[in-house]
């Protein structure tokens, strides 16, 4: 089974404090340095779970597109990396201040991630084709979007931001959050949002609720999982965890209620460590967290 991934490539730096307070000084005792973006995650996670996983982005060419390369490859990511040749336009970097709740502030440099288009998949194609899943994060060039629905990808769109009405009805899967369902499809409930995006074309979708747990809503289903309890330490990733846990439910033909558990699993399990991608669970980690929870 295979999965490519088509997203944000960053170097994410983990900075704890305390709390948050705006036109204060702030003094944290350590920093994480390590990879992020949805795209990247994702792979990650696929890739710890035991999927054959690959990573299509932009870096810049740099020492952070060099690390970043060499983090993928430690994680097991089959890395296929377009570098910039434009010398402003560097590796993107997001800053992630953690608080002692869990809660994460982020603020993001796209850099060479906003050079990621259409043009530069085509190399790609044999490897798109021959993916069961490919992963898409909103927020990049619209062409990618189009290309992949072009070829015939089984799409699996991280529904961020608005899209083009017209290229939706190409994805198969979509997943995002409640805030961006509501965001996405202008309207004031998860249940009319759902029928929204079902109406544009998209044929399943998982929604991430948060501490209220996920759903799943198609034309013949609504399912409702309700979450793991736990105290979170770092919430930064959880989201994608469950996304690579949707994704891995799908390529083992779980059924929805199973694909739901097992993603909330992921999704707890990741707020239980520090970091991103190395607080992803590998399945000995998660058969381990399903017994003591």
């Amino acid at each position: 089974m295979r999965v490519t991934c088509i997203g944000k490539l960053n170097i994410d730096m983990f900075y704890p404090v305390s709390k948050i307070e705006i036109n204060e000084n702030h003094v944290s005792k350590d920093i994480d340095i390590s990879i992020g973006g949805k795209g990247t995650n994702v792979s990650v996670a696929l890739s710890k779970l035991g999927i054959e996983s690959h990573m299509i982005a932009s870096v810049g060419k740099d020492e952070f597109g060099n690390f970043a390369c060499n983090k993928l490859l430690q994680f097991g990511v089959v890395p296929h990396l377009i570098c910039s040749t434009e010398e402003k336009r560097g590796t993107g970097i997001t800053f992630i201040v953690v608080d002692k709740d869990g809660n994460n502030t982020m603020f993001n440099y796209l850099g060479a991630n906003t050079l990621l288009h259409k043009t530069v998949l085509s190399e790609y194609e044999d490897l798109i084709l021959s993916s069961d899943i490919v992963f898409l994060q909103a927020g990049l060039d619209e062409s990618i979007l189009t290309y992949l629905v072009d070829i015939g990808a089984k799409i699996f769109l991280e529904y961020t931001e608005h899209i083009n009405e017209e290229l939706i009805a190409g994805v198969e899967y979509a997943s995002l959050n409640e805030h961006e369902l509501l965001y996405v499809s202008d309207e004031e409930s998860v249940q009319r949002a759902g029928e929204c995006l079902l109406n544009r074309g998209i044929r399943h979708i998982f929604v991430k609720l948060g501490s209220k747990g996920s759903m799943y809503i198609s034309r013949n289903a609504q399912v409702y999982k309700e979450p793991l309890k736990i105290r979170p330490i770092d919430t930064t990733g959880a989201g994608d965890s469950f996304t690579a846990g949707c994704i891995y439910g799908l390529l083992k033909d779980f059924s929805v209620d199973e694909i739901l558990h097992f993603a909330n699993t992921c999704g707890t399990f990741t707020c239980t460590r520090k970091g991103t991608t190395e607080a992803f669970p590998t399945l000995a980690d998660l058969e381990h967290f399903n017994s003591i929870c």
